[in-house]
This record gives structure tokens, sequence and C-alpha cells, in this order.
């Protein structure tokens, strides 16, 4: 069945907006400590899992920003990353895999492991991955209708190794309801998987440019503009996909966006959110999150999240004693930054379009980072006062060190009221896109580059992710 969700009509007392002073903790992410993992790839727009204390990672591609209306506006095969890749932060160690190695019969898995915006989620020792947008062995730009699933202490062994002793754990399937690229999966307590927004694009952007973004018999477009309740059963070790139920609303038509689990204010239960998105009618972003549970239905805060609009490094913690949850953005792309100076946000400029010279789209690249702060039902948004090390974040991902102490065993919100008294190193800002948006001599005042036009590479970058709390909550 296909339900209608109607966002929720009652307006909250929001606070004003303010500067870290109001926040219980700060966070910093300046220093590079790339130098440490030797041989890490450089990668954006991956999937990634941790076990046994090492790092996963499968797809993503390994080049920059794929641009518009300009020639590299696209995604070939040739910038994808090919292996299968785990780093050992412990030993400084990288290993990795060539999905060519992969068995033939795989080679439904290999395409959409060499594919980008893949949505994942790691559900004990198992990975899942699902759809992703590349080029498959034909050559054809798709988004794959494929889930696919591994055990990762097989994979992290055989990579390790540099011998094929995982493959016999793949399992894959074909369906349509995890045909998504840019959206997210998520598990809750009710043991279902929540597939959230994204969408299927089919063919060149280069040519869905040309076709001023509308449906050709080259490429196109459609985004879910849903949420999915899926199923996930096995029988005979292959994976199938049952629909329980959708939830439909204009407001999930988002793409690019960023989602986690959260703890509910009773302090164990888990529930899920969607953060910002592109691309509205008018090509900028939402601003709305959106809330559900395993027993609640998806649902369309009132709330208007300013900063980091799109898909970047998120890490969420919650305290058990004031019963908040925090949910940190580390830079990315933004249709509001903040001036620390004026205390006030400001809106970025949109200026011209694709064909003109100058092109100010609204949303810039940033190098700032954000949190917000849930409560009752209540948010509130800050902005930290330091700055990320570069304009780095996007299609990024945050890495927790191991052993960094969570609420519940099976998830990856992290408890705050254990990091009290310190300053503790919590985890990493890992891949993602490195962005110089400003113009020779690259400061604040510099003129920004045409949107499109800014110079971009995947990050070099690998930066220390650093909290301070203080002993007692204010």
């Amino acid at each position: 069945m296909i339900r209608w969700i109607v966002a929720a009509g009652v307006a909250l007392c929001i606070a004003a907006v303010g500067q870290p002073g109001g926040l219980p903790f700060t966070i910093e992410a300046v220093e590079n400590v790339s130098a440490h993992f030797p041989g890490a790839p450089k990668l954006q727009s991956f999937a990634w899992a941790q076990w046994d204390g090492k790092w996963i990672f499968i797809g993503g591609r390994t080049t920059g920003y794929h641009g518009v209306g300009a020639a590299d506006a696209d995604f070939p095969r040739a910038g994808s990353n090919d292996r299968i890749w785990v780093i050992d932060p412990s030993l400084a160690k990288t290993y990795s895999f060539p999905l060519a190695s992969l068995p033939s019969a795989l080679t439904a898995v290999k395409d959409q492991w060499l594919s980008s915006n893949l949505l994942f989620f790691q559900d004990k020792s198992t990975l899942y991955l699902a759809g992703g947008y590349g080029a498959n062995s034909n050559g054809k730009l798709v988004t794959y209708p494929v889930l696919s699933r591994v055990d990762l202490q097989a994979l992290v062994k055989g990579v390790v190794a540099g011998t094929d002793t995982f493959s016999d754990t793949i399992r894959w399937t074909t369906s349509t309801l995890v045909q998504s690229a840019g959206g997210e999966l998520l598990k809750l307590d009710d043991g279902s998987f929540y597939l959230a927004g994204g969408h299927v694009f089919t063919g060149s952007y280069r040519d869905f440019e040309a076709g001023n973004e509308q449906e050709t018999k080259t490429a196109s477009q459609k985004y879910l503009g849903e949420i999915r309740r899926l199923k996930l059963t096995d029988a005979g070790g292959r994976p199938y996909v049952d629909l329980i139920e959708r939830y439909a609303d204009p407001e999930f038509a988002r793409r690019d966006l960023n989602a986690g689990l959260i703890i509910l204010p009773d302090g164990h239960s888990l529930g899920a959110a969607i953060y910002g998105g592109v691309f509205t009618r008018e090509q900028l972003n939402f601003s709305k999150p959106i809330y559900w549970d395993a027993f609640t239905s998806p649902h369309v805060d009132e709330y208007e999240q300013k900063m980091s609009a799109y898909s970047c490094a998120t890490v969420q913690m919650f305290d058990p004693d004031s019963k908040t949850m925090y949910t940190t953005f580390f830079g990315g792309i933004s249709r509001w930054t903040w001036d620390e100076k004026k205390s006030v946000f400001v809106q970025a400029p949109l200026v011209g379009d694709k064909t003109k010279t100058v092109y100010l789209d609204g949303m810039p690249w940033i190098d700032q980072i954000s949190t917000l702060a849930r409560h009752g039902g209540h948010s509130e948004e800050f902005v930290q006062s330091s700055r990320l090390g570069g304009f780095v974040g996007a299609n990024a991902a945050f890495l927790p060190v191991a052993g960094l102490k969570r609420i519940r065993a099976d998830a990856p919100v992290y408890d705050l009221s254990a990091l009290r008294g310190k300053r503790t190193l919590i985890g990493y800002i890992y891949g993602g896109i490195r962005a110089f948006p400003r113009e020779f001599p690259y400061l604040e005042s510099s003129p920004s580059y045409s949107a499109g036009n800014v110079p971009t590479k995947p990050n070099d970058l690998i930066l220390a992710v650093y909290i301070t709390v203080p002993a007692s909550r204010r």
C-alpha cells in the first residue's frame, strides 16, 4: 500500500539559533593526519563499514565533483573505485582486492560495487548494499536494481590475505524496490529496513543537461519521493526483498541527503532522521528534517535547518542525562553560512544560470561545522567556532575510533556522557570531495568561482576529529 504523509501542522517553539556556547561540547577537525595512513585510497561517494577495528570501503569514485555544463559532467567507469579496501588504523596498513578477481558469477555484484552513491547499512557482521549509479560492464550508465550483502569477517580476512576466501559469502538479488542512488538505507527495532529517498538516473548527466534536464531517449531521472519499509529475508542462500509499506510525500523527493539513526527520549529505542537533500523545484535544498521510528510513520518536522544541506560526514551523539540527541555535520555544500563576526546566518546569493559566465547556484562549498540539538521534540542549531581544515565533507564519511562508547551496541550513536571532562579523539573525516571555491589568493574575501567550475579533487586530507566536553553539564 502507499500512504501519503501530511507534514506536522503544529509549529514547534524553536529557540534562537546560537553559537556553540549553548552546546555542552565543542568539536574541531583541523589536523590532517593522512601521513598516518599510507596507501589509503582517495575516494568519494563510497560505502563503508567497520569490523574488528578495521575500515572497509566499497564503491565510490576516484575523481572530484562531476561539474555542470562541461565535458567532465559525467561518471565514466574509468573513474570508479575498482577495488575493495581494508585499512587497519592500529597498524597503519592498507590492503586491497581487485573487483575484477571476483568470480564471473558475481558480474552483477561487481558492476554494482563499481558504482557511486550506493545505499548501505551495516547490520552486525553483515554489510548490505543497495542500488548505486554507474557504468555497467556494457558501458551503459544505470541505477542498479541490486541488493547485495557480504560477511565482513570473511571479507576482511580475505582482503588482508590477498586471496578470495570471501566471495562465497556474497549474496545478491535484483528488485526495483532497492533501485536508488543518493538515498539511505536504515534498520530499526521492528527488524524492518527503510529505504529513504534517492533517485533513479539512467544515461549520462551530460546528455541530461543537454536535454534541459528533461527526460529524453538517452537520459532520464526519477525521484523516488518516498520512504519504503522493506522486509529482507533469506531462502536457499539468496536474499529476497518484500515491500511492507510505502510512505509518500513531496518532501520525500530528495537525494544526496544526510540520514542516520537517533536515540529516542526514552534513552534506548531507535529512531531515524533525514536532513537536507536536493533538489526542490527552485533547484535548491530541502530544509525540514524527517523523523520516524518503528511505531511512528515518517513525518516532516517544522524546524528549518540552515547548514550542510548536501550529503556530508556526520556524527550522532546522545546525552543520556539530558535526553538530548546531537547530530553534527561537517562541511559539504550549504544554502547558508555562518558569519562569526555578526553572529548571523547569511544566505548564499543566486546569480545567473549555467549558461552565464557568472553563475552562483546559491549552494556553495563550506568549511564550517554545525550541530543540530533535539530535545523533547524541539530543535536548535549551533555552528562550531572551529572550522574544518579545508573545504571538505561532501560525500565523505565520519569514521569513529575503535572502542568509542555507543548508547547501544547495534547503533552508531555515541554516548556523550562517557566523554565528560576531557578532550577526546573520536574519529576521522575521511574521503569525499575537496573543493577550492575561492579564486587567488584564496581568501574569504576573494571572488567565488562560478558554480560547477569550482576546482575540486578527491579529498586528500584525513582530518582528526576531537571533542571537548566539560566535566559537568551546563
